[in-house]
């Protein structure tokens, strides 16, 4: 399978885009200024109508809620002011990292497919409503593919108890995958589990039996379940327990799920914000610019470890 060249920051700050970058220095400066105004026009309203507590009765609170909402008005608004300056320095960024390798990059995403199967083989968790952001697609050494993040909200109790849950926030990457398969394989982070009568899941009606994995570093790292063992092991070799672990520590996330299903690959991974490339400090853009290309340099290891036939 081809290579996958990923470049390196210095390159990409050398170009175009460090040319562009240095461009953006007032409209940081102007965003900042803009901000800081907002908070404290918020302030300097809203504060006097805080004296509201003092007050009993309906009177003083209906004050203090007023102050307190002409503050979080202001604070809002301040924060929008920056992050739309973040986001357009976080679009360009990623935008031309994604056009060196041939791939595209959105700071909108939509979900797909993928999305509902990983839903059923309980990749994800139940929710009430879900967003996504940060979408990357296209062609990355011969593997399709196509990842962004998803945040999935489940709201809890009822009436005056009602509350908003994150239950996901992180990461949903599909891939093809360059061999033929027709089972079902689903791997995940090594659990407590019973076994008093047999270790099997039954995932979108399908019965997946544990699959004993010959390499002891991804017996222990991993639980393997397949509709077919022998799949299993063919699909999955020792050189998958080392790629996604690093991709977890790249991308500094946790409880990672895999799924091999009718071609394709579907890895689901809880982790903050990634690719996050923009900032209001110009001196952090080499940084975050290089943390994002270690991110996508993991992701790309994976899918060509994915992508190779087992040797042996």
């Amino acid at each position: 399978m081809p290579m996958i060249t990923v470049p390196d920051v210095d390159t990409l700050m050398a170009g175009d885009l460090g040319t562009w970058l240095t461009g953006q220095d007032q409209a940081r400066k102007d965003a900042k200024s803009r901000a800081a105004k907002w908070w404290i026009a918020g302030a300097v309203i809203g504060l006097p109508f805080l004296l509201g507590l003092a007050i009993e009765g309906f009177l003083g609170q209906l004050f203090a809620l007023i102050g307190m909402g002409i503050m979080a008005i202001c604070a809002g608004k301040g924060a929008m002011i920056r992050q739309a300056v973040v986001t357009s320095l976080k679009t360009q960024m990623n935008t031309t990292l994604a056009r060196t390798l041939g791939i595209s990059y959105s700071a909108a995403a939509s979900i797909g497919e993928e999305f509902e199967l990983a839903c059923r083989f309980d990749l994800l968790p139940s929710y009430t409503r879900k967003t996504c952001q940060d979408l990357w697609q296209g062609d990355l050494g011969g593997t399709r593919f196509n990842l962004y993040e998803a945040t999935l909200i489940e709201r809890r109790g009822s009436g005056k108890n009602a509350r908003d849950v994150t239950v996901f926030s992180g990461v949903i990457l599909k891939m093809h995958f360059a061999r033929d398969f027709h089972g079902v394989t689903l791997i995940e982070r090594q659990r407590m589990r019973l076994a008093l009568f047999g270790d099997s899941q039954t995932k979108d009606g399908i019965r997946l039996e544990r699959v004993k994995m010959v390499d002891p570093r991804f017996e222990k790292a991993f639980d393997v379940y397949g509709s077919d063992g022998v799949e299993a092991r063919y699909l999955v070799h020792p050189a998958y327990c080392e790629r996604l672990i690093a991709l977890e520590d790249k991308f500094e996330g946790k409880k990672l799920k895999a799924l091999f299903h009718r071609g394709d690959v579907i890895v689901t991974m809880e982790s903050d914000d990634l690719f996050e490339s923009g900032s209001l400090d110009p001196r952090r853009d080499r940084e975050l610019l290089a943390r994002t290309i270690e991110q996508f340099r993991a992701m790309a290891d994976m899918i060509t470890s994915l992508n190779e036939r087992p040797r042996g």
